[in-house]
């Protein structure tokens, strides 16, 4: 994928992150906010039991209510962080306004009691608002906790000294507050960490499902580029098969109507896998469907194909191609090859391979093609494959071949060219053992049926 749409996913994947973590930050500042008006109520309760409590008790109980109210209010509306920012201000303030007025009273348990319980609000503030903020919120709380000690106690005085009473008292809550800010922050370190690593994997699936849909889309536009089926001829039945390695393929066939009944019969491969070839693939059939309709042999489109191709420009690929050009009315087929393995044929219960070689399309400028005639006789099969039958692999790594092939394709279905292909693919899957194959496969088989007429073959 290009950076621009890795940056788009990660964008994306972030906002997701985002999103979560305002909803975890409103589901618990209102898990925190109720309990808190939870105990305010309570205590407003107790407060009304004789004897009655001061007016300005009263005051700080309904402005706690009015804030936790509020702070409701702002989650309903979305704006959970500034509620979450007035929750932990607010009560901080409150332990800290209890803080120094049992230092004005001169309640020195309750004083360390509140001054003790400061560091609760560094892991209220890091959990809720970041460890910034927890940072933030600790070193005033200890600048305020210092100072209420040292004013304490140098109104009261001491014995040993205001600085070292101040310092005995401070230390404890200096030192937890400081571990607490650095668990904190470590472990929102660790969790940022882990997000990261998480994205970078979550993005990486994601682009690989991008992939997966768009190389389907691709098989499915490919696929109909091909034939829907094979041309329909009376006494000459042709079946075709074509299964990619991958999702889509380099090989492709082809069926082209020509003047006077005749038929152009294509069968193609282009090296490399997957999308590259698959373009290719494209541009080969689009460039031989324009010769075939313009040239008259099969010599002249190939030629002039691989020139067109040559030109283009096609990097460390090429083509090989079959090319004929059957004529039904003749009983004949005229083709060439393009350095595609040579079409087999079965009569009277011999193989044999015909045609002559040459280089694929894409390779040399002005190449020359040689052309081969065939005529048709009775009871012929033409065996039109791809390298992808010869080159399959077992699990031993062991190769198909020529050989093992040409013996197969003499023992298959000489009459029914469809139980001729099931019988070809059986054996080969058998062969494979499941073994993933790593190469297209493509095949036609052109089946002569039996006719009155007598015919001789020229090669």
């Amino acid at each position: 994928m290009k950076s621009q749409d890795t940056q788009l996913l990660s964008e994306l994947l972030k906002q997701l992150d985002d999103e979560g973590d305002e909803t975890r930050l409103r589901s618990t500042l209102r898990m925190l906010n109720l309990i808190v008006l939870t105990l305010t109520l309570l205590a407003l309760l107790i407060m009304l039991i004789p004897p009655f409590s001061l007016i300005v008790s009263y005051v700080i109980v309904f402005i706690s209510i009015a804030i936790n109210i509020l702070i409701e209010w702002l989650i309903w509306r979305n704006h959970a962080k500034i509620g979450a920012y007035i929750f932990v201000v607010w009560t901080n303030f409150g332990i800290i306004t209890f803080m120094i007025a049992n230092a004005i009273q001169q309640e020195i348990l309750n004083l360390v009691m509140f001054a003790g319980t400061t560091p609760l609000f560094t892991i209220l503030g890091g959990l809720l608002l970041g460890w910034r903020f927890a940072g933030i919120l600790t070193i005033t709380n200890l600048i305020i906790v210092f100072f209420v000690y040292f004013w304490f106690f140098t109104t009261t005085g001491t014995s040993r000294g205001v600085f070292e009473e101040t310092t005995g008292l401070f230390i404890p809550v200096l030192l937890y507050s400081v571990l607490v800010w650095a668990a904190i922050s470590f472990y929102q370190y660790y969790l940022t960490s882990s997000r990261h690593k998480l994205n970078q994997v979550r993005t990486k699936l994601l682009q690989d499902q991008i992939l997966r849909h768009d190389l389907e889309i691709a098989r499915m536009l490919q696929q109909r580029l091909y034939p829907s089926a094979p041309p329909s001829i009376d006494h000459i039945q042709i079946v075709a098969y074509s299964e990619p390695a991958r999702e889509t393929s380099g090989d492709f066939y082809d069926f082209v109507r020509m003047p006077d009944q005749r038929w152009a019969i294509v069968v193609a491969d282009v090296t490399g896998k997957s999308i590259a070839a698959a373009m290719v693939m494209v541009m080969a059939r689009s460039v031989l469907r324009s010769y075939i309709t313009s040239q008259k042999t099969p010599t002249a489109i190939l030629k002039a194909a691989n020139n067109a191709l040559c030109n283009d420009g096609l990097g460390n690929q090429y083509v090989t191609v079959f090319l004929g050009i059957l004529d039904p009315q003749t009983n004949t087929i005229r083709f060439a090859t393009a350095g595609h393995p040579f079409p087999f044929l079965r009569r009277n219960g011999q193989i044999q391979e015909i045609g002559h070689g040459s280089l694929p399309l894409g390779t040399r400028l002005n190449t020359e093609y040689r052309e081969t005639t065939l005529q048709l006789q009775a009871g012929d099969q033409i065996f039109l494959l791809t390298d992808g039958f010869f080159e399959v692999r077992n699990a031993q790594r062991e190769i198909f071949g020529f050989e093992r092939l040409k013996l197969l394709l003499n023992q298959i279905d000489p009459h029914d060219p469809r139980r001729a292909l099931e019988q070809l693919l059986a054996a080969i899957n058998q062969f494979c053992d499941q073994v993933e194959r790593s190469d297209d496969m493509t095949a036609l088989i052109i089946q002569v049926l039996p006719q009155t007429y007598a015919a001789t073959a020229t090669v």
